[in-house]
């Protein structure tokens, strides 16, 4: 990754949805150029998808944090391919210490967070999941 990609990713963390000619533009490329690369930070993961910040009623959800420890012998990269699938799951993080991953997860009410909840804590490799429920949210 040279500088002119760190450009793009700067852009493209202010707006993701500027045009191709105007983030051509902000690093000093052609179009095409800055396609290419694009594509390229895309297939090699640099880039690895897109998401939409909301407010309004879809930001009034209900969230929790749930804080999960594999079983010994597992791993958090064996985990999160599958964890991925849960719908709700926005964020995971693998950690250290006596914790191996914090997953954030957002639902419209509380059956939402308990059903993500219960699908966590019934997958094989998961030895013990602790839910902490969002309260406030402060931005």
């Amino acid at each position: 990754m040279d500088e002119k990609d760190r450009l793009l990713l700067a852009a493209l963390r202010k707006d993701a949805r500027r045009t191709l000619v105007a983030l051509a533009r902000d690093v000093g490329l052609s179009r095409s150029a800055t396609q290419e690369r694009l594509d390229r930070l895309l297939k090699s993961g640099v880039i690895r998808g897109f998401t939409t910040v909301e407010d309004g009623p879809a930001a009034d959800c209900v969230a929790a944090y749930f804080l999960l420890r594999h079983e010994p012998g597992r791993s958090c990269a064996q985990l999160v391919p599958k964890l991925r699938r849960i719908p709700g799951i926005v964020a995971m993080d693998a950690v250290a210490g006596a914790i191996d991953l914090v997953i954030r997860a957002e639902a419209p009410d509380i059956r939402g967070i308990e059903a993500i909840r219960a699908a966590i804590a019934g997958m094989p490799g998961v030895a013990e999941v602790t839910t902490q429920m969002v309260l406030e949210r402060f931005s």
